[in-house]
């Protein structure tokens, strides 16, 4: 076996959430019971700005990381929650919390 195929799986994971704030994002939507709004993940992470979170929340929704979610209502809100994809994520996101307070 190559070096490169032992790398792989690795590679596809920091492809698919090792941009900026992927993990943040992924960490706010779980800890606010698995369902927030795009204004509530602004409050929740304030470094980042409408354009960028736009953009992750797409790429996560289209790596099946996240669903969209509408709620009926005056007015219709967005929703985002974890896929059990992501979901699998969680334990590893409080491992490395938990490494990074050592």
């Amino acid at each position: 076996m190559k070096q490169n195929d032992k790398l792989n799986p690795l590679k596809k994971a920091v492809a698919l959430v090792g941009k900026k704030h992927d993990l943040l994002i992924l960490d706010a939507i779980h800890r606010n019971n698995k369902r927030i709004g795009f204004n509530q993940l602004l409050k929740e992470i304030p470094e980042l700005n409408p354009r960028i979170l736009s953009l992750r929340l797409k790429e996560m929704e289209s790596n099946k990381l996240i669903t969209k979610g509408l709620v009926l209502g005056a007015p219709v809100k967005t929703e985002y929650s974890l896929t059990p994809k992501a979901e699998d994520l969680v334990v590893i996101i409080e491992k490395l919390k938990q490494w990074a307070e050592k």
